[in-house]
């Protein structure tokens, strides 16, 4: 098996990621001061935009929130986390331990070897 990324030609994979904190900003807007009615206007325009186009992704079953204890509940690490390094590799090992299929444990691998601190962009979680 290889990685969806591999795969398909557009090197996405599976999932993409909803910046949540950055959508609840844009959803929850408010005036702040100095916004004139035009700024406001502008602001409340695009919340209503991304509000819609949640709604849209979240009611044909495109976007997945994985809520905890559900079948769908994930935990998602970036190759950049300082921790990612172990926690792939350990996943690759995993991979050849309880299966045969060497090629998806060599795709892990190669991401491990770009993640944490062999990644530029190194950083702890926040």
């Amino acid at each position: 098996m290889k990685l969806d990324r591999n795969i398909n030609g557009t090197r996405r994979g599976k999932y993409g990621l909803v910046k949540t904190r950055t959508l609840m900003d844009v959803i929850m807007t408010v005036r702040e001061e100095g916004d004139d009615n035009e700024a406001s206007m502008v602001k409340l325009r695009l919340a209503m935009k991304v509000r819609s186009a949640n709604e849209l992704l979240e009611e044909t079953g495109i976007l997945d929130w994985g809520a905890a204890g559900t079948e769908s509940e994930f935990f998602v690490i970036k190759l950049r986390d300082r921790h990612s390094h172990k926690a792939l590799s350990a996943y690759s090992r995993s991979v050849r331990d309880h299966t045969d299929d060497v090629e998806y444990a060599e795709e892990v691998l190669t991401l491990a070897h770009r993640s944490g601190p062999y990644s530029p962009f190194c950083k702890s979680p926040d």
